[in-house]
């Protein structure tokens, strides 16, 4: 008998499978669909220190990046600047990035900050966009601010606030007080 005919039927069989194994060859592995943003609304959300609190912000809306990274807050309804043994600085802003590992706050927008200075003292500071570095306390006003505190009125160019300390860094100033 003829044992090539067969043979090279059986190889050729073989050799088919192999090359159909071969062009099907991952198509069985799923691929994890990308994480979407996560988005909540109506609500809080706080940071902390190791020693306290740090700052917390009641909010419309929130978008956390998918990475857990990044907080993208809109209209900041009811921030609070928490201060160790001193009333916490109220908050009213536009909009608020968080960075959650940091602890830092990047205020966009309009915002408004009241700083409680003690009996019928109030210090308002209000701006379109500041930097809160939660490590260290500052409050960075990096653009033109308005500081009125009863009847006083400064504008200044910038201003750095230590909520540690109370020390309040001024830029250049231009004053009225009526």
């Amino acid at each position: 008998m003829n044992w090539r005919v067969p043979a090279a039927i059986a190889l050729l069989v073989f050799l088919a499978w192999v090359g159909f194994e071969i062009g099907r060859a991952g198509s069985d592995i799923k691929v994890a669909p990308f994480a979407a943003p996560n988005k909540m609304r109506w609500g809080s959300i706080h940071g902390k220190r190791i020693d306290r609190r740090s700052w917390s912000l009641d909010f419309d809306t929130v978008t956390m990046s998918p990475d857990g990274l990044n907080a993208t807050i809109a209209h900041v309804r009811d921030g609070r600047i928490h201060r160790v043994n001193k009333p916490d600085v109220l908050m009213k802003a536009d909009g608020v990035t968080v960075n959650t590992l940091t602890n830092d706050l990047a205020i966009a927008g309009p915002v408004t900050f009241t700083v409680d200075e003690g009996p019928g003292r109030t210090r308002t500071f209000q701006t379109i966009g500041a930097h809160y570095n939660g490590g260290t306390h500052l409050l960075d006003l990096n653009h033109t601010a308005t500081i009125t505190e009863g009847t006083a009125r400064i504008i200044v160019a910038k201003a750095t606030v230590n909520f540690r300390t109370g020390d309040v860094t001024l830029g250049p100033i231009e004053g009225t007080k009526s």
